[in-house]
């Protein structure tokens, strides 16, 4: 599985305006709820919330990562925000946070999400990724992102 299975453009919000920690998590838990294998976006939301309290998934250089385990999820699901505005999120480096990949897991899975946090986490580890995110105009622009891999930049 890759993230390009995981996330729809109708899970990408580009420019989204949020006060907050807590008002970003609730937005990423509607978003992670709306797709077809979904859960309950208050049960998300509480599993995200849950995961934030073991310590900050904010990454460093504006990236966090929220995720968490939730009952009665069928499948991985995922949504990337971006903040108009960055936000504190208690990342390592304190830089605020503008750039979200959320993701929502069934409680029994393991490897693929593993691994799809894995992928995540190298992507937006890399200076040009972020700015390739950070620089596109449309939601199918950042999911073509997703769709290449990004040390050979070749379709998948």
């Amino acid at each position: 599985m890759q993230l390009a299975d995981v996330l729809d453009a109708d899970r990408i919000a580009l420019d989204l305006a949020v006060s907050s920690k807590k008002s970003l998590l609730e937005k990423a838990s509607r978003m992670l709820a709306s797709a077809p294998a979904g859960g309950d976006a208050r049960e998300i939301f509480e599993s995200l919330c849950q995961r934030e309290r073991l310590g900050s998934t904010g990454l460093g250089h504006g990236v966090a990562i929220p995720h968490g385990r939730v009952p009665g999820q069928s499948e991985v699901t995922a949504a990337l925000i971006r903040l108009i505005t960055p936000i504190e999120f208690d990342a390592p480096d304190q830089v605020k946070v503008d750039l979200f990949f959320a993701m929502a897991v069934p409680d029994r899975c393991s490897d693929v999400y593993l691994r799809l946090l894995a992928d995540m986490a190298e992507r937006l580890a890399d200076a040009e990724q972020r700015q390739q995110i950070r620089d596109s105009e449309s939601p199918d622009a950042v999911l073509k992102l997703f769709m290449s891999d990004p040390e050979s930049g070749s379709r998948a």
